[in-house]
């Protein structure tokens, strides 16, 4: 066929419009159109490629390849019709139709040639192999992100209310009440505590000194009740639960702690008004205390209760646990 330069001449007209995705009507024979086929799974890890082929209708589709002929060499309709008769009988052989350089129709089936087939499919049709894909698990990430929250405010807590005490501050040794010595064996003789100006003030007195002059004692000389080992006892001239304000510090100017004291812990907060609320709601609970401040490294400490004995801090802290029972002693380094 190739001797008939009319014939690849017309077999040129149809290639180019097959090839640009058109349809081709052939009168007598059918229609021929190209389409695209989709992307077909060959198994778990390869998939076919998708691909554009030739298809074959016996419906009139497209553009008439009559019309083609007669637009090219630039002649009427019937010029047109009668190359395009001779063409066709030269290229259709009993069932068989053979478009040189595209393919051929038999059966209602069209095949491409080869040559054709890399102009449609560049890419081939190697079947391509699929990566697997590692989807993100939000599910996943939500509960290790909620785990890892819950773990740092848990330690958050942790440290505020039991911070180590090597991560304190050195504690400055001024003017505290000192540690009081033990009850003195007789009535007559007052124990003598010092107070933080420097005097000198008498512990089991009858009388009850002026407000302005007075200054209550430390909380070892609160002790409800001491037997002298003579039998009589010295009582503690204030109750062992309300330290003095001026002496154990405020929110706004916290006391140093003394070294080897004991203080039983209400709290410990990073800021006055903290502090200041957690006083007043432990007040609404138990109008009688008087809680004290401390200075505690960059914090605060909030004490009810202070002694140089720990089982008074104890008792302290089970008489009180009904109301305050997360409370528990610190003892200054």
């Amino acid at each position: 066929m190739s001797n008939y330069p009319m014939v690849e001449q017309v077999d040129r007209l149809a290639g180019n419009l097959l090839a640009g995705g058109g349809e081709l009507f052939l009168p007598g024979a059918g229609s021929l159109f190209t389409e695209r086929r989709g992307a077909r799974r060959l198994s778990k890890r390869s998939v076919q490629p998708p691909c554009r082929v030739v298809s074959f209708s016996s419906q009139q589709r497209g553009v008439s390849l009559v019309e083609l002929i007669a637009g090219a060499a630039q002649c009427d309709e019937a010029a047109a019709l009668d190359i395009y008769d001779r063409w066709l009988g030269r290229v259709r052989e009993g069932d068989t139709l053979t478009i040189e350089g595209v393919g051929t129709l038999k059966f209602k089936h069209f095949t491409l040639d080869e040559a054709f087939d890399k102009r449609l499919n560049p890419q081939g049709h190697a079947p391509v192999r699929i990566r697997p894909v590692r989807r993100f698990d939000w599910a996943l990430w939500c509960g290790i992100a909620a785990i890892l929250i819950a773990l740092v405010a848990g330690g958050y807590q942790f440290l505020m209310l039991y911070p180590d005490p090597a991560e304190t501050t050195e504690q400055t040794v001024a003017e505290v009440p000192a540690k009081t010595e033990a009850p003195v064996t007789s009535a007559d003789s007052p124990a003598a505590v010092q107070m933080p100006g420097g005097e000198i003030a008498a512990a089991g007195t009858a009388e009850t000194p002026n407000a302005s002059e007075t200054t209550e004692l430390p909380d070892t000389a609160r002790t409800p009740e001491t037997s002298s080992p003579g039998g009589e006892s010295a009582v503690s001239a204030a109750p062992a639960a309300t330290p003095d304000a001026s002496a154990t510090g405020t929110p706004g100017t916290p006391a140093p702690l003394v070294s080897g004291r004991k203080y039983v812990v209400l709290g410990v907060f990073s800021t006055p008004e903290n502090v200041a609320r957690a006083i007043a709601g432990a007040v609404a609970k138990e109008p009688s205390l008087r809680c004290g401040v401390y200075r505690f490294g960059n914090k605060y400490l909030v004490a009810p209760f202070e002694s140089d004995d720990a089982d008074a801090c104890t008792r302290f802290i089970r008489e009180q646990s009904g109301r305050f029972p997360d409370m528990w002693t610190y003892t200054a380094r």
